[in-house]
């Protein structure tokens, strides 16, 4: 459905046309003002005829050639209005050559039945032309697609197409949108057999994003080749939207949560405890012999008639503090553009994990790349993933301060896990001055990930 976009549209933006009209044009007139025996033949009304033939090829062709420097240039240029737009195919140049063949052969040899072809032949051309800007006349196209998908996830971009004519149905209809990345360009394409008058069709071409980031998607363009191919119309539409692919996700292992979380089958013990560093309240329920008497509810006894108590809830899990330093070198190389992706899909999972896992978990992540950006459990996750689908690394990223920073403000019950890009030799480790807060630093290598993380699903 969608090919790469250097070898895309490449017919439609030569302009071969331009120069095969020109050449004509300008061999016709210097054939007319140069040669005795052509002068002779062709006096009077047909000399003007050939003069005004010769200078509306000229101008056609310097036309054509405009068109397309324009249109070269106004590619990223916004806002594109609509506007209709015409080209001569492949098969439509053949075509236009072997007329001006014909022309060119009766003019010089002075045959009637080369000119009767040439006649015969330009009517095909006038009608292609006709009913193409017919089939595109009074349309409208519109694409629907979600704002944020993930790497790697196959995504149905829609694209509507309406026919406002009254009678007139639009055949083979073309929809094709551009779609480019920082790193990735390429053109896609939906195909609509028959539009009837006055009614809307829905088509989608399917792509699967393989880079996070920003797309930016349009201009949107309909074409079309009906119905013989000779002639392409299009029309030219300003519509332009970005989408948003989040960073691939994979799986944590269970010795991340064991390692990190230290026995979680432990994480809802209850008890009730009366003193300076009670935990959370749970609920009020009914005494049990055994129940502290200091924890029991009087108002609530006074109200319900029976001794009520209040129960506190002891959780185990502890706050967890994400740093992502995203460093590249100045000429960064396929391992090192790797070790970034790892870290923020990485760091992602985390996010994910957290969500299903430890919804209690204080979470907090602050990337160290390009710019430096803070998030933390207040906040939306879909805001988190945005952060880290358009974080870019930098040759001057340096987590360290962000470190210290860190620890000088977290409790003893808090856990620091740093992910680096940097290759593991070039890793370095810091604790805080009383060695109160646990840090887990990882490199953004296989090695020393995989005990911890999977990443799964196509690359």
């Amino acid at each position: 459905m969608f090919g790469p976009f250097p070898n895309a549209d490449t017919t439609r933006r030569t302009p071969m046309a331009g120069v095969v009209s020109m050449i004509c044009g300008s061999a016709l007139l210097l054939g007319v003002q140069r040669l005795p025996w052509l002068a002779e033949r062709w006096r009077g009304f047909s000399r003007w005829v050939l003069v005004a033939l010769a200078i509306g090829l000229l101008l056609w062709g310097v036309k054509q050639l405009l068109s397309a420097a324009r249109l070269s240039q106004t590619a990223t240029r916004r806002p594109v209005w609509n506007r209709n737009r015409m080209a001569i195919t492949r098969e439509g140049i053949v075509y236009v050559t072997i007329m001006s063949v014909m022309f060119l052969g009766s003019i010089i040899g002075r045959t009637n039945m080369l000119m009767f072809v040439f006649a015969m032949m330009i009517g095909p051309w006038v009608l292609n032309g006709w009913i193409a800007f017919s089939m595109v006349r009074r349309t409208l196209a519109k694409r629907v697609f979600p704002h944020r998908v993930m790497a790697g996830e196959l995504v149905s971009i829609e694209i509507e197409v309406a026919n406002r004519k009254w009678f007139l149905s639009s055949w083979l209809l073309a929809a094709r949108d551009q779609v480019t990345h920082l790193r990735d360009r390429f053109q896609a394409s939906a195909l609509f057999v028959r539009v009837p008058a006055g009614q809307t069709r829905r088509g989608h071409y399917f792509v699967r994003f393989s880079q996070r980031g920003e797309y930016s998607f349009g201009p949107l363009e309909l074409t079309t080749h009906f119905p013989l191919g000779l002639i392409e119309r299009g029309l030219l539409f300003n519509d332009f939207a970005k989408l948003i692919v989040h960073p691939r996700v994979g799986r944590m292992t269970s010795r991340w949560r064991s390692d990190l979380w230290n026995a979680t089958e432990l994480a809802e013990q209850r008890r009730m405890r009366a003193g300076l560093f009670d935990d959370e309240f749970h609920r009020i329920r009914e005494y049990r012999p055994g129940d502290n008497p200091k924890a029991i509810h009087w108002r609530t006894t006074a109200r319900s008639g029976e001794l009520m108590v209040r129960e506190y809830q002891q959780t185990r899990d502890r706050d967890l503090v994400l740093l992502v330093e995203l460093w590249q070198p100045a000429q960064p190389t396929t391992a090192d553009l790797d070790r970034v992706e790892l870290a923020i899909s990485f760091a992602a999972t985390v996010l994910l994990e957290n969500l299903r896992q430890s919804r209690e978990v204080r979470l907090r992540m602050i990337v160290v790349g390009s710019q430096t950006s803070a998030w933390d459990h207040l906040s939306s996750l879909e805001q988190a993933l945005d952060q880290l689908a358009l974080a870019s690394a930098s040759t001057n990223a340096n987590v360290q301060p962000v470190i210290v920073e860190t620890m000088q403000h977290l409790s003893s019950s808090s856990r620091v896990v740093v992910v680096s890009a940097r290759p593991r030799s070039e890793l370095t480790r810091t604790r805080g001055a009383d060695e109160l807060v646990e840090l887990l630093c990882l490199s953004a290598e296989s090695d020393d990930l995989s005990p911890y993380f999977v990443l799964e699903g196509p690359a």
